[in-house]
């Protein structure tokens, strides 16, 4: 019987461990939890907040589901977890909510980046069309796609030495899968197609996996 007991002995320690994790986790005062939880009808001070996360008042059902609201947390219960539990639980989401918003990031670095190549590769089309020589010195980064940068970030982060000779074997591999694939991740200036006339600006149009 004593053992059964004990399962429950914590939980009013771990729902003030857990609450305030959760709310400090979330960059929120107790000023502003108690204005949410007042907001929910419950009336609560930024004092009833701090007597809960010190354990000096407990929590009723009807409080812990309004806290959980409160702090967005899915489910109540939650709360009663132990803390090192909730603690690696909040480091999880954290570290996945900084890897989404690093992904959009780069997505829109690189989507950036193609555009810069699409009006270096139409500019380089008119210049060579106008009869000018247009050398490597204006038209190298249209050689290098985006993708090499995530390659070159990767290779900077687990090798430090023989990064060049790493880097380019790196690069030649993805490269060479992604035109294997029928993708031709750089752009040249026969790329380059006219639509419509009265010297319309130059428009890319992709390269056919057969080369058309």
């Amino acid at each position: 019987m004593g053992d059964r007991g004990d399962r429950y002995k914590d939980i009013d320690q771990n729902i003030a461990a857990n609450l305030r994790a959760y709310r400090e986790a979330g960059g929120i005062s107790q000023d502003e939890l108690a204005q949410r939880m007042t907001d929910r009808g419950l009336g609560f001070s930024q004092a009833t907040i701090w007597k809960i996360e010190s354990g000096q008042r407990p929590v009723r059902a009807s409080e812990m589901i309004a806290l959980a609201d409160s702090l967005g947390i899915f489910l109540a219960t939650d709360l009663t977890r132990e803390p090192d539990a909730t603690r690696h639980t909040i480091h999880l989401e954290h570290a996945k909510g900084e890897a989404a918003a690093a992904y959009r990031r780069v997505k829109e670095a690189a989507a950036a980046y193609l555009e810069t190549q699409v009006e270096l590769v139409s500019a380089a089309r008119q210049a060579h069309d106008a009869g000018l020589t247009v050398t490597e010195l204006y038209t190298s980064w249209l050689a290098v796609p985006p993708e090499e940068a995530v390659i070159e970030a990767r290779v900077d982060a687990g090798h430090e030495t023989a990064h060049s000779e790493q880097l380019n074997n790196e690069v030649v591999k993805i490269l060479d899968a992604l035109r294997s694939n029928g993708y031709e991740p750089t752009l040249r200036i026969e790329d380059i197609q006219y639509h419509g006339g009265g010297g319309a600006p130059a428009v890319w149009t992709p390269a056919q996996p057969d080369g058309t």
